[in-house]
């Protein structure tokens, strides 16, 4: 009976992860654009008119996935990232726009990370990051992409984490944030010609810069930060005095920003509640009108056309799955890529309720409730977000309207140290709070234990990279709770994590984590390895053979220790696979072995 059911759950996967997306639009003049499209199985280049029914042609068609895209400020040129299975050892590549154009390498160094930032007002030269110097940091470099005998020239090498985010309008400077830690970061001026950099940002405590663009209108800078406050504006940064103005502020976190190549309007996006909300600004009158035409929804990727009166930009929401949209200056936006919905039916995609719940020290949780859709007390998956600075938004997943389909109901929690509600928020989990994050989610079981339509012996816990590492310490700190777990990329071991984790990495975790040296026997009290004994739910492990930010170790040892103890563990590695899994057949074995693991294990009817 298992392997029937598991065959209808792989058949049913198929179509959920055959489900296609369009993101990173890039325009390549003012009426067409290029995205990211993975109709293929992996994410490639593609082109558009946008034009209702204009037919879209790729651009490229490699196996390995693209994860970047960039294109020209006047339109013409693109750049495009691309790494080798996973490995995010992502090499730059350009390709003509035209159907006859051909994709270049402009790097061929598989051994050193390209991070995309901007490409200058002239159309050729691209500013990236590289830590080709030094595993541990990332310089600034540029290079120019139309000549193939070019070689990158160094900005700025310092012994930080920098990336470059945008040029001045005279190609004469980038802005370049600095990351002290993943939470705290400082904005640069810095000069192509190799002058010393100017802080723009000088401040006490801790201050993220979200998004950052010049004022082409001169003398000025846009910045989305938390910088003196609790949630992140909208501020203008004279240049000169370094005077801070407040463009635009409110209770919900300001994270998006794209400006005309005039600087007469700017556009900006909040984050409400893990929903987005679009506001274009009229900068001369101060006028605002928010985008209306869109479902409900999160926004990625907004870019401005060439002549400045189209914003492009990718929006998905639970029964969109994310597709490329187009919205004049007067606000109305309407959707540009038609992603295939591989047979499915929008209307009978799940929808959540935000819901809130008190955990252990009457602290409320914000969370998404997809109730299930089947009648009676039913399994309820409680999926866990990585990060930890991260957040469960309201995009499409088919991971989680899959589990829908197969009966269950999904709980999305953003336990505390999730981003998204304000910088205190953020910080209760660091180091030694750790474990009240994990308690969160021991409340969301009680909490679903209470609802009529939850059978509260039938409660799953999965999560990914962090949220893997959230569901085996609560099956360790709470095992009577669970009935199953699904670890996908997760760290069991602290010291070993920090250890073997990208090098360029181990300081901003150990600022989240815990110093391994200084904070070693708390490293140790958290690491679900060293608790393995007490999980007593089956579980499985998914992990990508490539994995650069959590090796396959994290997955191997839990597996091995648990196998000792004879207690029931799965373990599924995929080679072509880095941290996470981001090819179709790869997500569809992935997880579509989890959708039929959980169905025997929870025994669904």
């Amino acid at each position: 009976m298992v392997e029937t059911r598991g065959l209808a759950v792989e058949n049913r996967a198929a179509a959920y992860f055959g489900v296609r997306s369009a993101t990173t639009p890039a325009w390549i003049d003012r009426e067409r654009l290029a995205f990211l499209s993975d109709a293929s199985g992996v994410p490639q280049v593609w082109a558009t008119g946008i034009v209702v029914g204009a037919d879209a042609t790729a651009l490229t068609g490699f196996r390995e996935r693209v994860g970047a895209l960039l294109g020209a400020p006047g339109g013409g040129r693109l750049a495009f990232g691309m790494d080798a299975g996973g490995d995010e050892r992502q090499q730059i590549w350009t390709v003509p726009p035209g159907p006859d154009g051909k994709a270049r390498a402009v790097t061929e160094d598989p051994e050193t990370i390209h991070g995309f930032g901007a490409v200058a007002p002239d159309g050729r030269r691209l500013a990236f990051a590289s830590n080709a110097r030094d595993q541990r940091y990332f310089d600034v470099l540029t290079i120019d992409l139309g000549d193939p005998r070019a070689s990158a020239e160094t900005v700025l090498a310092a012994d930080e984490l920098l990336t470059p985010i945008g040029w001045s309008p005279d190609g004469r400077s980038l802005l370049v944030r600095r990351a002290n830690t993943n939470l705290d970061h400082d904005l640069l001026l810095v000069p192509v010609s190799g002058e010393a950099p100017a802080l723009l940002t000088p401040h006490s405590g801790e201050a993220t810069v979200a998004a950052a663009a010049f004022d082409p209108r001169g003398g000025g800078v846009y910045v989305a930060t938390n910088q003196d406050r609790d949630v992140s504006a909208l501020v203008r940064i004279d240049l000169g005095s370094l005077a801070v103005a407040e463009v635009a502020a409110g209770e919900w976190d300001v994270e998006g920003l794209a400006v005309t190549p005039e600087g007469d309007a700017l556009a900006y996006s909040t984050n409400e509640d893990g929903a987005s909300r679009v506001v274009i600004r009229e900068v001369a009158s101060g006028s605002e009108r928010a985008l209306s035409g869109l479902p409900p929804g999160v926004v990625e990727g907004m870019v401005w056309s060439p002549d400045g009166s189209r914003l492009a930009f990718a929006w998905s929401g639970p029964r969109h799955p994310s597709d490329v949209w187009v919205a004049g200056r007067d606000g109305v936006a309407r959707r540009v890529t038609d992603s295939d919905l591989a047979g499915l039916n929008r209307d009978e995609f799940g929808e959540p309720a935000t819901v809130r719940y008190r955990s252990f020290d009457g602290l409320e949780i914000p969370a998404f409730w997809y109730p299930p859709r089947v009648s009676g007390a039913r399994p309820v998956v409680i999926e866990v977000h990585g990060g930890p600075e991260s957040q469960r938004r309201i995009g499409f997943s088919p991971l989680t309207q899959l589990l829908l389909a197969e009966g269950y109901g999904v709980l999305a929690p953003n336990v505390r140290g999730s981003t998204g509600y304000g910088k205190a928020y953020c910080h209760l989990d660091d180091v030694e709070k750790r474990p009240d994050a994990v308690a969160d989610l021991a409340a969301a079981a009680g909490w679903l234990r209470q609802r009529p339509e939850v059978a509260g012996a039938k409660i799953a816990v999965m999560g990914g990279s962090y949220g893997g590492f959230m569901t085996l310490a609560t099956l360790t700190t709470d095992p009577d709770l669970w009935a199953a777990g699904v670890d996908i990329v997760g760290i069991a071991d602290f010291a070993t994590f920090l250890e073997r984790t990208g090098p360029w990495r181990r300081a901003t975790r150990a600022a989240e984590y815990g110093d391994p040296e200084r904070d070693a026997a708390l490293l140790r009290d958290i690491s679900p390895l060293h608790k393995a004994d007490r999980i007593r739910a089956p579980l499985l492990v998914i992990h990508g053979r490539n994995d650069p930010r959590v090796p396959l170790y994290e997955a191997e040892q839990i597996v091995e220790t648990l196998r000792g103890l004879g207690r029931p563990v799965e373990l599924l590695v995929f080679d072509d696979e880095g941290h996470g899994l981001v090819k179709r057949e790869n997500r569809i074995a992935g997880y579509g072995a989890a959708a039929a693991f959980l169905a025997e294990v929870l025994t669904v009817t």
